[in-house]
């Protein structure tokens, strides 16, 4: 009997443990020291160091690779210097562009026969050409052995990219690969580019440009040494790729050339290209500053630590085992957790679908039973909170509401009007008094309940008064055009929501003009019937970009600024009536004009 009360004493001890120190008992003896310390520790060093050394060594392999190349390219460059020191190279050039029928023809052979010394076949060049800025191209073909057989058959050298790119440039100049037809067959060349001058005329500017057309493949037979044996399956590639993200040189001679999306990584070109298609792959990168070209070596990473992972393996067994132990331990934490969280989470069901009479049963003085007694507390001051917080959100909306529109309560003005109308008429100024009369019409309208909804055929209405009586304001300096759809009429919107954009076109679009103001405003349904679209144009002095982009971010416009009746108040007030469901957009041109875009639910009569 003792004894079962002992055991009993010890369960209960156990019920009340913290979830924490729950898990971390069943983590520490079932899990941390066979799995984590046996293989975590072991592969994660193990692997790292391989990988970390194996980058070491790829990125001073690209670093050698790129000094490789500079070497090659220095050899193309030596020749194009070469060519542009050439006295008679020079001279000749100068005669090819002159006029003379005959002269041009020795000229062309000599060039001609200059560039077949020029010939380095085992540096892959394929092909020199001189094109003379008036004279035409002169082009020796190395691969063919002809001057007129060649690469740039059928295309307009002086519009390709490579004399373009030298052109009005004092140095060498460097063109990506790019894919070419030679007689049906694809044949990926790069170019180096360099004008031509007189050195000892410099003032007669540059007098040709001479290319070097060489064929990529000595790229990729740098790239490629040492990257496979004789049937081997390669396991990493090398490949290069320019500032602006055209493929240089790539082992799929399909992909010379290519340039790669803005958004495209590198690992996705090299699976797009059919390498390494569903290994896990390591990139790693060298940039040369001389060229800007970037070197790039990508590797099989699962093929690397395959030694590492087969060890990995026979850890795992021993982990296995281990985890079997402490399975069992875990087990009998979760089934607790497990059956005191369902008891929370169908608590919060019943919340969700707004039950909140929904008490959770508290079993245990766990984290679990300590959050069971928190939700039940919580579940009580949320139901008295909603409705505190619906109260208090009716009362700021219309609190808010009235305080935007006192901003543009015209009472007192209207009065004075009023006055002022009476002292006009016995002094017999009965032009003054007429616009005073039909001020005061405008701002009674605005007085009176100025939150409810009107048709758009009332605010229409009122619209042609105001203008009218604006116009008059500003002796005629502009003219306005009311363009209002049948279907529009009926539309009810808030009242007083366009006067500021009105007001704002005529004080500052037309501020200054003498005449020639045209105001349209167009009311019509949008395309989706759902909406109505007001626009309001004028071809007044048009705003700067940094206003148009201001009045275009909402954030600015909604803010309570207390600044008057302007624009940012109308778009204050539309945000507050109609919330995400209206918006507007404002476009203007400096000196053209101004477009106001307004887009409004709507609700008809």
């Amino acid at each position: 009997m003792k004894r079962k009360t002992i055991k009993k004493s010890y369960v209960k001890a156990y019920h009340n443990w913290k979830i924490q120190t729950k898990m971390f008992f069943a983590f520490v003896i079932g899990v941390v020291i066979p799995i984590w310390g046996i293989i975590s520790i072991s592969y994660n060093i193990n692997a790292n160091n391989m990988t970390r050394q194996i980058n070491e060594l790829a990125v001073q392999n690209l670093r050698q690779m790129a000094e490789r190349v500079k070497l090659t390219l220095d050899t193309y460059n030596t020749i194009l210097l070469q060519i542009n020191a050439d006295d008679e190279v020079i001279e000749y050039i100068g005669r090819y562009n002159s006029n003379e029928p005959n002269s041009k023809a020795v000229a062309y052979n000599y060039i001609n026969n200059r560039l077949k010394q020029y010939n380095h076949s085992d540096l892959g060049m394929r092909s020199i050409s001189i094109i003379s800025n008036e004279g035409g191209p002169v082009i020796y073909d190395y691969q063919t052995g002809s001057a007129v057989s060649n690469v740039w058959r059928g295309l307009n050298i002086y519009e390709q990219a490579p004399y373009l790119n030298a052109k009005d440039k004092v140095g060498i100049i460097l063109t990506p690969t790019e894919k070419y037809d030679d007689n049906g067959k694809p044949v990926y060349l790069f170019h180096l580019s360099k004008q031509i001058f007189d050195l000892n005329d410099l003032n007669k500017g540059a007098i040709g440009t001479a290319i070097i057309s060489i064929d990529s493949s000595i790229l990729n037979t740098i790239c490629s040494e040492g990257e496979r044996g004789a049937g081997e399956v390669s396991h990493r590639i090398h490949f290069i790729v320019d500032p602006t993200g055209r493929v240089v040189s790539y082992p799929n001679l399909d992909f010379n050339g290519y340039q790669m999306d803005a958004e495209k990584d590198i690992e996705a070109l090299v699976q797009s290209s059919g390498y390494f298609e569903k290994q896990d792959m390591v990139v790693n990168a060298y940039v040369d500053q001389t060229t800007g070209w970037t070197y790039y070596n990508v590797y099989d990473k699962d093929y690397v630590l395959k030694d590492v992972k087969r060890s990995q393996s026979i850890y795992v067994i021993m982990g296995f085992i281990g985890l079997l132990f402490a399975g069992g331990l875990i087990t009998i934490a979760v089934k607790q957790i497990d059956k005191s969280i369902k008891n929370v989470v169908k608590g919060m069901e019943q919340v969700q679908e707004g039950n909140l009479e929904v008490v959770v049963p508290v079993e245990s003085e766990d984290e679990i039973g300590h959050i069971a007694q928190t939700f039940n507390i919580m579940t009580t001051k949320v139901k008295d909170l909603i409705e505190a917080v619906k109260i208090a959100t009716d009362k700021q909306k219309n609190a808010e509401i009235r305080a935007l529109e006192a901003q543009i309560n015209p009472h007192f003005l209207y009065n004075t009007l009023d006055s002022i109308n009476w002292m006009a008429i016995e002094k017999d100024e009965y032009e003054i008094s007429t616009m005073i009369r039909n001020l005061g019409v405008i701002l009674r309208y605005s007085v009176n309940k100025s939150n409810q909804m009107v048709t758009i055929e009332g605010v229409v209405d009122w619209l042609e008064k105001y203008l009218s009586l604006q116009k008059m304001r500003f002796n005629n300096v502009f003219e306005w055009v009311l363009n209002i759809e049948e279907e529009t009429k009926q539309v009810k919107i808030h009242k007083l929501l366009l006067q500021p954009f009105v007001e704002n076109t005529i004080i500052h679009g037309f501020k200054g003009i003498e005449q020639g103001g045209v105001l349209h405003i167009d009311i019509l349904m949008s395309k989706t019937r759902k909406t109505i679209q007001i626009i309001i144009e004028d071809n007044g002095h048009g705003m700067s970009k940094e206003q148009v982009d201001l009045y275009n971010n909402i954030e600015e416009m909604i803010k309570d600024k207390q600044e008057g009746i302007g624009v940012q108040n109308a778009f204050s007030r539309m945000y507050m009536y109609y919330g995400n469901k209206a918006s507007w957009n404002v476009k203007s041109i400096p000196d053209m004009g101004t477009v106001i875009v307004l887009e409004l639910p709507f609700e008809e009569v």
